[in-house]
């Protein structure tokens, strides 16, 4: 895959996912905005603070440590709403948390590497300079994330609302393209960095495993000081357990720098494992609930 395709293949996962946009999804937010609150502030807050930490504690050479936070600070996965269903989570809740990170992360992300490169400019820890790494400036990173990520999905939830019928004809097909996609972006970045990834499996691997589990335990933790039910807080940790690997490659790629996709790669195997153990989870859950009001 040509290296100029990826951001246009995420463009086109984007406006896939928008097709899929319903009005009807955002109608129930006004009685859950306790849980939309705690989802929006565990994935956008506090999922980069634990990366940051994990960087610092586990102490990565710089650019690792750039590219953990880089994924951190990418939005929901585009597979996440699918897995949540699969896991008898709150549907509507994981569209609504999806699409609204997905909206404001050309925001988010260039605020969040823009506090990381202070931190690690200075830390000591081997890795580029200060002025290579702030070689990509806010608002550069802004418009790049807004043009592969937020506009692609506003232009898919337009064509859903105002043509429905076309967007219903052709979303099964997108997604088909859009899931063969994101497969491509990810064995692209395997293939291009396998070399880099064997070599420092033994450091970066650790810290991608521990942000994984943090990510999700931290979730569940925080909707549980929410008061959220159970399925409430499966959801959520699916969010922030599931992050938006293809476009954490691409701005890694914008970076200029290979190395700062190591993370992601990684990232892209481990949360496919600890999310098969929140649908078994969430499954176990329906089921005794299910046992329990048979037996009343």
């Amino acid at each position: 895959m040509n290296t100029p395709l990826i951001p246009i293949g995420l463009a086109l996962i984007m406006m896939t996912v928008g097709l899929s946009v319903r009005l009807s999804d955002f109608k129930a937010l006004p009685r859950q905005w306790n849980a939309v609150g705690a989802g929006l502030l565990a994935q956008l807050v506090f999922l980069p603070l634990i990366a940051l930490c994990v960087a610092l504690v586990t102490r990565l050479d710089t650019v690792y440590a750039i590219g953990l936070i880089i994924l951190a600070s990418a939005p929901g996965g585009i597979s996440s709403n699918l897995l949540t269903v699969l896991a008898r989570g709150k549907t509507a809740l994981s569209i609504s948390l999806t699409i609204l990170t997905n909206l404001v992360a050309f925001i988010t992300i260039p605020t969040v590497l823009s506090v990381a490169f202070i931190v690690f400019s200075g830390s000591g820890v081997d890795g580029p300079s200060s002025s290579e790494l702030y070689a990509l400036p806010f608002g550069e990173t802004a418009l790049k994330v807004l043009a592969i990520s937020a506009l692609p999905l506003a232009i898919g939830m337009a064509i859903c609302r105002f043509m429905p019928n076309f967007a219903s004809r052709i979303e099964k097909p997108a997604k088909f393209v859009a899931s063969a996609i994101f497969a491509a972006i990810v064995v692209n970045s395997f293939y291009s960095e396998w070399n880099s990834i064997m070599a420092h499996w033994n450091t970066v691997g650790p810290a991608v495993i521990l942000l994984n589990l943090a990510a999700i335990g931290s979730a569940l933790l925080f909707s549980r000081l929410f008061g959220l039910s159970a399925k409430q807080a499966l959801t959520i940790a699916i969010e922030c357990g599931l992050q938006n690997v293809a476009l954490a490659l691409v701005i890694a790629q914008f970076m200029g720098n290979g190395r700062f996709m190591v993370p992601s790669s990684i990232y892209a195997l481990v949360m496919n494992v600890s999310v098969l153990i929140l649908i078994a989870v969430g499954n176990k859950l329906s089921e005794s609930k299910s046992e329990a009001h048979s037996e009343q």
